[in-house]
């Protein structure tokens, strides 16, 4: 694979993943302290970026670093589940976020037990 096309697989996976999320190029470079524009380069293909974006990408999608070399269209099942979930606690106020997080860390506990 050449650069040029790991940089656009790599761009079009961070496109995907931030429009699944319902995340706009904005709200994106501010999370990454970068601008809008110097998103959409990326998105595109016509500009590299950094392990520690990419790292900070996984973080904030999710995922692992590797997944942005991914490319595999399908999706696994537990990712759909991660997204399913992710989709239906977007909305949730402070209240109902925090009362999911207590049930999921004692379900966690549980299975530790």
């Amino acid at each position: 694979m050449t650069k040029n096309e790991i940089r656009d697989l790599v761009g079009k996976n961070i496109r995907k993943e931030r429009i699944a999320r319902n995340i706009s190029t904005d709200e994106l470079a501010s999370l990454l302290g970068h601008t809008p524009s110097s998103i959409g380069l990326i998105e595109r293909g016509e500009r590299g970026t950094s392990a520690f974006v990419l790292y900070n990408l996984s973080k904030i999608f999710g995922l692992p670093t590797e997944e942005f070399f991914s490319a595999d269209s399908s999706k696994p099942e537990s990712r759909n589940l991660h997204e399913k979930l992710t989709s239906l606690i977007s909305d949730f106020s402070e209240e109902e976020a925090g009362f999911m997080i207590y049930v999921a860390k004692g379900l966690r506990d549980l299975r530790k037990a």
